[in-house]
């Protein structure tokens, strides 16, 4: 695990139908022992079966070494580089019309892998369909864990990508923190819809009840006002009508496992997101709730065994993260599906979020983790239809 950068992301062939797993940036352990390092790194992610096996870039040359280098043998399977655009050589290229045909700078190519690989993330987040509604279910009994804002930032990304239809609630039994999070001051919120459930049929109605953000998300909180404590059947009645008129519906959870609404929660979730700052105490929490979910039931194990960790930095202390790596690997949790995001100021700030203020290494990394949630959604959903 290195630092969230993605200056050398895996190229691998994102198919939509099989489902695959994203690659995010490789990473080195030496990362872990630079604790002033405000970035926190990515695991790298190997593809799913029956996904294909990524290919690794082709780097030619160094500087101003020509592509077609007399005498070189072909590489018959290695893909063309093209010329350099950026730095010295993209420089001489320009100046000189191709006439040298420099190749790129290794930081050249590095870029040109990474936005290659958003690419394919992109590709797969926007291409995956459903024929039914599917939830996501965030979730750590440690307060202060990140639940809130991945909850806004994950909901946010997939919005952006797919153009819309997803929308973000409130299912913790007391009012929560997500309006205050989000953009927006709602009118209405979770307290009122709950009251007038009955008579929502339309999407223009539910809407009524929504703060759209600039991500083009759909967020369902709570208004300032008191609201009476959920319920489960609150929880499934809001689900159920959200779900007739949004295809992903992201649920911000409280912190009491035991309670009806959380059960509900667990009922209606296809993937378990669980986010975790990087200190003992979320991290003990975090795999309390995977031992929770482990005797609720086949389902709710299902959302253990495929769970989608995040460990985050809010720029407090932390405890090195191939430790608490290691402690949910030791509990089942594949490496692949432990995720890492770089310290941001603005999620820090505690204040709105909105995804154009996030730093560009922050909004690479999420984007690489919905493409994870999403190729597991994919996963998991064909698996539960097909039991029914």
């Amino acid at each position: 695990m290195t630092e969230l950068n993605f200056p050398g992301a895996r190229r691998s062939d994102m198919y939509v139908e099989t489902e695959e797993r994203p690659e995010p940036a490789p990473v080195t352990t030496e990362a872990f022992e630079e604790p002033a390092d405000p970035f926190v790194e990515t695991d790298e992610v190997e593809t799913a079966a029956p996904a294909q096996a990524p290919k690794k870039p082709v780097i030619r040359s160094k500087t101003t070494e020509p592509i077609d280098k007399p005498g070189a043998e072909a590489d018959e399977d290695a893909e063309p580089v093209a010329p350099a655009k950026d730095g010295f050589n993209g420089f001489l290229n320009q100046m000189f019309g191709g006439l040298f045909n420099l190749a790129p700078s290794a930081k050249e190519l590095e870029a040109r892998e990474l936005a290659a690989s958003q690419g394919r993330f992109e590709d797969l987040i926007r291409q995956s369909t459903w024929t039914r509604a599917v939830g996501l279910l965030v979730a750590n009994k440690k307060g202060t864990a990140g639940k809130t804002p991945l909850s806004i930032l994950l909901g946010g990304v997939l919005a952006a990508i797919r153009g819309g239809s997803v929308a973000i609630l409130e299912t913790s039994d007391d009012k929560g923190q997500l309006a205050y999070r989000a953009e927006g001051d709602p009118q209405l919120g979770m307290g009122e819809l709950v009251a007038n459930i009955s008579n929502v049929r339309t999407q223009s109605q539910l809407r009524g009840y929504t703060v759209t953000q600039t991500s083009f998300a759909s967020v369902i909180g709570s208004t300032p006002k008191w609201r009476p404590p959920l319920t489960r059947e609150n929880v499934l009645d809001v689900a159920s009508i959200v779900d007739e008129h949004f295809t992903i519906r992201v649920m911000d959870t409280g912190n009491q496992y035991s309670s009806g609404p959380f059960g509900a929660a667990v009922d209606v979730a296809d993937v378990l997101v669980i986010p975790t700052m990087l200190a003992q105490d979320a991290v003990s929490e975090a795999l309390e709730l995977l031992e929770f979910l482990e005797h609720q039931g086949a389902e709710a194990a299902r959302l253990a065994r495929t769970a989608i960790v995040v460990m985050m930095s809010d720029g407090r202390p932390e405890f090195k993260p191939s430790r608490l790596k290691k402690q949910f690997m030791d509990k089942g949790i594949a490496e692949d599906h432990i995720y890492s995001v770089p310290y941001d100021a603005h999620v820090a700030e505690r204040g709105a979020l909105t995804l154009d203020k996030l730093t560009p290494a922050t909004r690479q990394a999420l984007t690489a983790i919905a493409a994870g949630v999403v190729a597991q959604t994919n996963q998991n959903v064909f698996e539960k239809d097909q039991n029914r």
